[in-house]
């Protein structure tokens, strides 16, 4: 572990978290009460999770409402071993939530209320409040900078000041056309992307958003990115590092999994690869363990399940890393 600053986090993570209502069974049945199970979500917390059942030090950061479903969000993450106290219990605004409606063929639709919640009035003044002297990763994803104006200020304002204390920045673009059209997030998202030190996005949402159909577009459109990791779903995963004397390139195929629900892959793999990361592992070690982690989570309906799946583990097909052309 690289912690260096006393008391202080390896990783920051800094976002909106949720509350997740999953109905079991027809809540307008009159057959029984209508009931819910409460789960928590949110990408940048759901990354602090895996980060922390992965034994990485992570705080989390954000707003939330005071009402049980905050109550429920701050005390979930408190006890998965993330430390939440740099969240502020907002008493004007309500903690954002979604229900996961399940469908007949196994698949799920998401029904978001979050509009105007209490991590929506995230702004930079909320910046001088984060313990940027006491981490060394900050985690930070597309949604958040979505989900309002003021939040999207934060994220430059959050950027800026991991600058100003020496302090690496991981991005997931996690673009979301719930919450923005491509005509207003492809800038904005390829902005924060170019100045951070480790990207994470997806093949299909890179295409949809910049147009780069292939691992290497992406690499060549964030150019100044020192680590830029592509997922291209059921394939695999491509990471690109430029931190060396020459730049290299790692493909890992995704191994074989039998998911149940596929929502949270994408937090599972950058917890994982993050935590590779922090440990010191070799590019094709901390791809496979963002692979299993995902893995792991498309197991259950849960957007973090609980534990995590050991790692590394035999890939699909064996790729070392090579030199870039």
């Amino acid at each position: 572990m690289n912690i260096a600053r006393g008391d202080g986090f390896e990783v920051l993570c800094v976002g909106e978290g949720l509350a997740v209502a999953l109905p079991l069974g027809d809540l307008a049945s009159d057959a029984e009460p209508p009931r819910l199970a409460v789960h928590t979500g949110g990408a940048e917390g759901n990354v602090a999770l895996h980060l922390a059942a992965q034994g990485i030090s992570v705080a989390w950061a954000s707003r939330v409402g005071a009402d049980p479903f905050g109550r429920k969000v701050r005390a979930d993450l408190d006890r998965g071993g993330v430390d939440v106290s740099s969240v502020l219990v907002d008493p004007e605004h309500v903690t954002g939530m979604y229900v996961k409606d399940t469908l007949p063929d196994g698949g799920s639709v998401m029904h978001y209320y979050r509009a105007n919640s209490a991590a929506s009035h995230l702004s930079p003044a909320d910046v001088a409040r984060f313990p940027l002297d006491r981490v060394d990763w900050v985690h930070v994803s597309g949604i958040t900078a979505a989900i309002s104006d003021s939040a999207a200020e934060m994220v430059g304002a959050l950027i800026a000041g991991c600058r100003n204390h020496g302090v690496s920045v991981s991005f997931d673009v996690n673009f979301r056309a719930r919450l923005w059209p491509v005509a207003q997030a492809a800038e904005p998202l390829a902005g924060i992307a170019r100045e951070a030190d480790l990207v994470f996005v997806g093949l299909d949402e890179a295409q949809e958003l910049w147009g780069t159909p292939t691992a290497t577009d992406v690499f060549d459109l964030l150019d100044s990115v020192p680590l830029v990791v592509v997922k291209d779903g059921a394939v695999g995963a491509s990471e690109l590092s430029r931190r060396g004397p020459a730049p290299t390139t790692t493909f890992v195929a995704t191994p074989a999994a039998s998911p149940v629900e596929l929502i949270g892959a994408g937090d599972a793999f950058a917890g994982g690869y993050l935590a590779g990361l922090i440990r010191g592992e070799a590019p094709r070690d901390r791809l496979l363990r963002g692979h299993a982690s995902a893995a792991w989570t498309i197991g259950s309906r849960d957007d973090v399940r609980p534990g995590h799946s050991p790692a590394p583990f035999a890939p699909a097909t064996d790729s070392p890393e090579r030199t870039a052309t």
